[in-house]
């Protein structure tokens, strides 16, 4: 009797796990929000040789995480309720967005290991990511009519990038949601719209959107903190000198040069005046040497109220 029982065991299990089959594929994921990018920003950008791209991308997400309205009851109170602290995300989801984010700057030209400067800050938080382990036993089972009424989870996420800039430091953001409805009817779509895939998809594109806002930022930056050119130094009026007033009384000559030592003095010194001169004679006679009289020293000075005796004619 043993043997059947087992067999009806594993029918009734089999079963059972079709029937719940639904609850995990019967759902659609759909992203929302502001993520387009410009295909004419986007051109500039990848196009654009004069940015100079960052050296390093940190990257940081937290999450928190999804609370059922069940679980807070009992929890805090309406004036004070409990509040949900973030959570770090797994690190295999982690590693694969720095990895991400990395691939999708180094394309859009803002990432150089090698030739970048400075560090470019991401910082991903999410609210209310959730996985089947976590609404298995909550959302799926506190609303069992969702094979009757169709009924959604979101979760919103929000990419803040800090960065430096020519002024200070720059910051943008990028926000977006993910929808997942969970209806039985929408079982076909779910190998096309799996949360997982959504997700990955709309990080991308918030990844793409982060990087066309920074390369704005960057170019208005940078033509905001542009010097001006210095002006020409106007120079200062020369102060000409007062004809009218002496600078000092005048300094007397230097006299205690020699012959051949004071400034402009021939090399040699000059020779000794003739004390005779030859005074030719018209009839052939021999020259006759005339020797200057010495002058008289005893002069008299006549002051000019004296009068002079002239002889009568």
């Amino acid at each position: 009797m043993a043997p059947p029982r087992t067999k009806a065991m594993k029918k009734n299990k089999l079963l059972f796990l079709l029937a719940a089959a639904p609850m995990f594929w019967g759902c659609a994921s759909f992203n929302h929000g502001d993520v387009l990018v410009e295909r004419s920003t986007a051109r500039a950008m990848l196009s654009d040789t004069t940015i100079t791209p960052f050296s390093e991308i940190n990257v940081s997400w937290r999450n928190f995480p999804y609370r059922s309205p069940t679980d807070s009851i009992g929890e805090g109170s309406i004036s004070n309720p409990q509040r949900i602290k973030p959570v770090p995300v797994p690190p295999e989801d982690s590693a694969d967005f720095t990895r991400q984010a990395r691939e999708t700057f180094a394309k859009a030209g803002l990432y150089d290991k090698e030739k970048g400067r400075g560090a470019l800050n991401l910082e991903m938080t999410s609210f209310g990511r959730w996985t089947y382990k976590e609404i298995l036993g909550s959302f799926l089972v506190d609303t069992g009519f969702i094979f009757i009424i169709p009924s959604s989870l979101r979760v919103n996420y929000f990419l803040a990038a800090d960065f430096p800039v020519s002024t200070g430091t720059a910051r943008v953001g990028t926000e977006a949601t993910t929808k997942t409805t969970f209806h039985v009817l929408l079982a076909p779509l779910y190998p096309f719209t799996t949360p997982g895939a959504r997700e990955h998809s709309l990080l991308k594109q918030m990844l793409w959107r982060s990087a066309t806002d920074i390369y704005l930022k960057l170019k208005s930056s940078g033509q905001a903190a542009r010097p001006a050119p210095p002006a020409a130094p106007v120079p200062a009026p020369e102060e000409k000198p007062d004809a009218t007033r002496l600078s000092g009384p005048p300094l007397p000559p230097d006299r205690t040069w020699l012959p051949g030592q004071g400034p402009g003095a021939p090399s040699t010194p000059p020779e000794a005046p003739d004390k005779t001169w030859v005074v030719p004679t018209s009839t052939g006679a021999a020259p006759q040497a005339i020797k200057p009289e010495t002058p008289a020293t005893n002069w008299e000075i006549k002051s000019a109220t004296s009068t002079e005796e002239t002889p009568d004619d």
